[in-house]
């Protein structure tokens, strides 16, 4: 510890716990910022004490990501579009092939009661910035007055109409930028934004409405615990390959219609895989949350959600499915993938 302390403060008298406090506190303050005062116990103590303080700070933000800056684009909603938010996340180290991914946050909306954003989405995007990727969170919910919908009945923003227009506002936003590769921008959904993204690439097999009038496309879809019972479901007949990555003990929205939507489409010759982890619920990605029970959750199509569902994290999971996720991915970025793999699937009928 002592050459550590006279690293930091030379030939300064020794410091104790109640100098370090003092130090902290007077580095800290708003007073002593931006001062040009620099008597001898700032020179000795205050200012060492700051850059130390910083070079500490460091890898912890570094560990973190770096903050992301927040941009604004519109959805791409027939009339009077949302001017959505977005929080974008650059690479310190861009990989090749300038890639990029949006995400779409679930029911529980992108910004959590501190005001920060959720932990999930904030993992999976430093997690893609540190492996090179432009990252886009998409928050639809804020600015159309919403925190939240899980616990709303009549659900005002729908998986089936504004997360899709969402998801591709964010696509023109990222691919009008110079740092993105068209061809290598991916989408991937939780919960909600995951069932968004089952929308968002449902199109009969062939290219979606949304794509073809403001021709673009996302490369790939990898859709966290979405809701597979729509009646609808199979009807779905993805028009680019589609992932499902699913807690195999999940009640929110449960495993079984999705492995039957994956194997139907499989059957028909399209590109869809499916995960899932055994003793994982609902959430099951997310660091450092507990398993709970929620009772508060309203579903139109789940009636029986009153008794309650399981949320929370699985480390085991949550580090299974990021290697899955990577291997995936790594598909669609290996040496002449996009040469050999841009051709779409023709499926069955």
């Amino acid at each position: 510890m002592k050459p550590i302390l006279v690293l930091m403060f030379g030939s300064c008298r020794p410091v104790g716990l109640n100098l370090l406090r003092k130090l902290a506190s007077a580095a800290t303050s708003p007073k002593y910022r931006g001062s040009h005062r620099d008597d001898g116990w700032l020179r000795c103590h205050v200012k060492p004490f700051k850059l130390a303080l910083g070079a500490a700070l460091l890898p912890l933000a570094a560990y973190a990501g770096a903050t992301p800056e927040k941009v604004t684009f519109p959805s791409l909603e027939e009339t009077n579009p949302t001017k959505l938010d977005g929080y974008l996340y650059q690479p310190a180290k861009p990989a090749d092939g300038k890639l990029a991914i949006v995400l779409a946050h679930g029911c529980s909306g992108m910004i959590d009661t501190k005001g920060e954003i959720r932990a999930g989405i904030a993992h999976w995007a430093a997690r893609f910035s540190e492996k090179g990727f432009v990252v886009l969170a998409v928050d639809s919910f804020n600015p159309r007055g919403h925190k939240e919908v899980c616990t709303q009945s009549n659900r005002p923003i729908l998986e089936s109409r504004e997360r899709p227009r969402d998801a591709y506002g964010a696509l023109k936003y990222l691919v009008a930028q110079p740092f993105v590769n068209k061809d290598r921008v991916f989408l991937m959904g939780f919960s909600n934004g995951a069932t968004g993204t089952l929308y968002a690439v449902e199109a009969d097999g062939k290219p979606h409405k949304l794509a073809v009038e403001a021709k673009i496309a996302f490369r790939a879809a990898m859709a966290f615990y979405p809701g597979c019972n729509n009646p609808n479901k199979n009807r779905l007949k993805p028009a680019i390959p589609l992932a499902i990555f699913i807690g195999a003990d999940d009640d929110w929205t449960l495993p079984a219609p999705c492995q039957e939507l994956i194997a139907l489409n499989k059957s028909r010759g399209l590109d869809a895989q499916y995960f899932d982890y055994p003793g994982a619920y609902h959430g099951f990605d997310v660091p450092g949350s507990k398993v709970r029970v929620r009772t508060d959750v309203q579903m139109s199509n789940r009636p029986g959600l009153a008794a309650g569902v399981h949320v929370g994290g699985n480390d085991a999971a949550r580090i299974a499915a990021e290697k899955d996720v990577d291997s995936y991915l790594m598909r669609f970025l290996s040496s002449g993938a996009n040469s050999a793999e841009k051709s779409p699937v023709t499926p069955k009928p």
